[in-house]
C-alpha cells in the first residue's frame, strides 16, 4: 500500500501514534481482511457454545465438556501479553499473519478430534491464534488512523461482534442439528468453517496490509511470559470451575496460592527487566494508563457478566424460550454500534473523550441497577430497553479507554499497553462472570424451598435451564432474589468505574 501523503484531514500526520499518508479508502482496503479474521474469532466463540452439548455427547466427554471452553479461555488470554509486545518488535502484520494461521492449525486440528480430550487440546491451540486476531485489530487502526478518527473504525469491529452474535447461534444450532454435510458430522463445521474462511483472511491481510515499521531488536523476556502464565493459568481455571468445586475448597484456595506466587515473581521478574520486560511497569506509572486500565476492567466485568447471565434470567424467571433469551443480547450489541459510531463523530469534530467515558460508565452502571429491579412481571420490553441503555455505554466506554490508553503509551510500546488493555478487560470479564455467578447461585440456594439439596437443584437449573422444565412459584422467587442481588452487585462494581472516569485527564489528538 501506498504511502503517499495525503490531502486529507483524513491523512494528516498523526502526532499520537498514527502514522501520517493513509487515505480512508486505504485504511478500508487494510482492513478488510481483519473484519474477516474478527468476525471469524467471535463467531467461533458463539458457535462452539451452542453446538458443545452436542458434541459432549458425540464425543462421550460430558465430564471433560467444560475444558473446550476454558482451554481456549486460558490459551487466548495469556497469548494477549506477547503478541503485543512482539508485535511492537517485528511489527503488526507478522504476528497478525501468525496468529492467523495457528488458528487455521488450531481449528483443523478440532474438526478432526475424536476424543473431548483431544478437542480440549486443539481448543488450546485455536485459543493461541484466537487472542491475536481479537488483540491485534486496535493497535492496528492505531498505526494506520489519528486518534480522531479511530473511533470510526473501532465501531467495524463491533459490527462483526454483533454479526457474530446473531448469526453464531443460528449456524452453531444449525451444524449441531445437521447428522451430515458432504459426508461430514455437523458439528465439525462448526470448526472445518474457518479453515477455508481463514485462508481467505490469511490472503487478504497479506496483500492489504502494508504497515511501515521500524524494527527495534529486544531480547525475548521468557522469565516474564513464565511467570505471567503462572499467576494467570490457577486464576482463570479456579474463574471457570470454582463455581463447581466450591471457592474454598482445597483444589481452588491451592490455585489461588500458586497464582499470588506467579504474580509476586512476575513484578519482580518485570521490574528486574525493566525497558526489556514483557509488559514494562513503568507504562502504569503513567496516570492515564493505570486508571483507564482499572476502568477497563470494570467495564469486561459489566460486558461479560451480563451477556452471560442474561439470557438465563429470562429463561429461569420469565420462562422465555432459548430463542427469545439468546436474542436479547441483539440489543446490547446494537446499542453498542450506535453509540460507538455516534462517539467517533463527537470525538472527530470536538477532539474530546472525557464527557463520552463518564455518560458511557455511567450507563452502565445505571442499567445494571435497573436491571437488579425487574422480576417475573417484567415486560420483555422493558428488558430491551435496558438492554439497548447497556449497549450505549458498552459503545461510549470501551471506544473512548482504548483511545485514552493508546494516547497515553509510547508509540514504540504502543502494542504493549493495547495488550495489556485487552489483557484486563478479558480478566475482568472472566471475574466478572465469575462473581455474577457465584452471588447468584449462593442467594438462590439459600431461599429454594422443598429441594433436598438448594445447591444441586440451583446447579442443574444454571447449567441446563431447558432441562429443568416450569419452575415451582418459590423456585421462581428464589432465582429472582439471586439475580436482583447479583445485577446489584454488578452495577456497584460498574459504579467504580464511572467514578474513575472522572480523574482522566482531556486528552488531545496533539498529545
Amino acid at each position: 500500500m501506498a504511502n503517499a501523503a495525503s490531502q486529507t484531514d483524513e491523512a494528516a500526520p498523526d502526532q499520537a501514534g498514527g502514522p501520517a499518508g493513509f487515505t480512508h479508502r486505504q485504511i478500508i482496503t487494510a482492513l478488510s481482511g481483519l473484519l474477516l479474521a474478527v468476525l471469524l474469532a467471535a463467531l467461533d466463540q458463539t458457535i462452539v457454545s451452542t453446538a458443545l452439548r452436542t458434541i459432549g455427547d458425540q464425543l462421550h466427554g460430558q465430564t471433560v465438556q467444560a475444558w473446550v471452553i476454558t482451554g481456549y479461555l486460558v490459551s487466548s488470554t495469556i497469548a494477549m501479553p506477547f503478541y503485543g509486545k512482539l508485535s511492537d518488535i517485528y511489527g503488526r502484520k507478522p504476528l497478525y499473519l501468525a496468529a492467523i494461521v495457528v488458528f487455521i492449525v488450531g481449528s483443523a486440528a478440532c474438526a478432526l478430534a475424536n476424543s473431548m480430550e483431544t478437542l480440549a487440546v486443539a481448543r488450546v491451540v485455536q485459543g493461541f491464534g484466537g487472542a491475536g486476531l481479537m488483540s491485534l485489530p486496535t493497535a492496528v487502526i492505531a498505526d494506520l488512523a489519528p486518534v480522531r478518527e479511530r473511533g470510526r473504525y473501532f465501531s467495524y469491529l463491533m459490527m462483526a461482534w454483533v454479526a457474530a452474535s446473531v448469526l453464531g447461534p443460528l449456524v452453531g444450532g444449525l451444524f449441531a442439528g445437521a447428522g451430515e454435510i458432504l459426508g461430514v458430522t455437523g458439528w465439525r463445521w462448526a470448526f472445518l468453517i474457518n479453515v477455508p474462511l481463514g485462508l481467505v483472511a490469511l490472503l487478504s491481510v497479506r496483500k492489504a496490509l502494508n504497515l511501515p515499521h521500524q524494527r527495534v531488536d529486544h531480547p525475548i523476556d521468557y522469565r516474564g511470559a513464565l511467570t505471567l502464565a503462572v499467576c494467570l493459568v490457577p486464576l482463570l481455571i479456579v474463574a471457570e470451575e470454582g463455581l463447581d468445586w466450591g471457592w474454598g475448597s482445597a483444589r481452588s484456595l491451592a490455585l489461588f496460592a500458586v497464582s499470588l506466587v506467579g504474580l509476586v515473581l512476575f513484578v519482580l521478574a518485570e521490574r528486574a527487566r525493566g525497558l526489556e520486560a514483557m509488559v514494562p511497569l513503568r507504562l502504569f506509572r503513567r496516570g492515564g494508563i493505570t486508571l483507564a486500565t482499572g476502568v477497563n476492567f470494570t467495564i469486561g466485568v459489566g460486558i461479560f457478566g451480563t451477556v452471560s447471565t442474561l439470557p438465563l434470567f429470562l429463561q429461569l424467571v420469565q420462562d422465555r424460550s432459548a430463542t427469545v433469551a439468546g436474542l436479547v443480547i441483539i440489543p446490547v450489541m446494537t446499542g453498542a454500534i450506535v453509540s460507538q459510531t455516534v462517539c467517533a463523530k463527537i470525538i472527530k469534530k470536538r477532539n474530546r473523550y472525557k464527557k463520552p467515558a463518564i455518560v458511557g460508565l455511567g450507563s452502565m452502571a445505571g442499567a445494571l441497577l435497573a436491571l437488579s429491579a425487574t422480576g417475573a412481571d417484567t415486560p420483555l420490553a422493558v428488558i430491551v430497553l435496558i438492554a439497548a441503555w447497556l449497549g450505549l455505554g458498552i459503545g461510549l466506554s470501551q471506544t473512548v479507554i482504548t483511545l485514552a490508553i493508546q494516547s497515553s503509551a509510547p508509540k514504540s510500546e504502543l502494542g504493549v499497553a493495547n495488550a495489556a488493555s485487552g489483557l484486563f478487560r478479558q480478566l475482568g470479564g472472566t471475574t466478572g462472570a465469575a462473581v455474577f455467578m457465584s452471588v447468584l447461585f449462593g442467594v438462590a440456594a439459600g431461599r429454594i424451598d422443598g429441594a433436598a439439596d438448594g445447591d444441586e437443584a440451583v446447579r442443574q437449573a444454571l447449567s441446563d435451564p431447558d432441562s429443568t422444565g416450569r419452575l415451582t412459584a418459590s423456585a421462581v422467587d428464589a432465582f429472582a432474589s439471586g439475580f436482583s442481588t447479583m445485577f446489584l452487585v454488578g452495577g456497584l462494581i460498574l459504579a467504580v468505574g464511572f467514578v474513575l472516569t472522572f480523574p482522566l485527564r482531556e486528552l488531545h489528538d496533539e498529545e
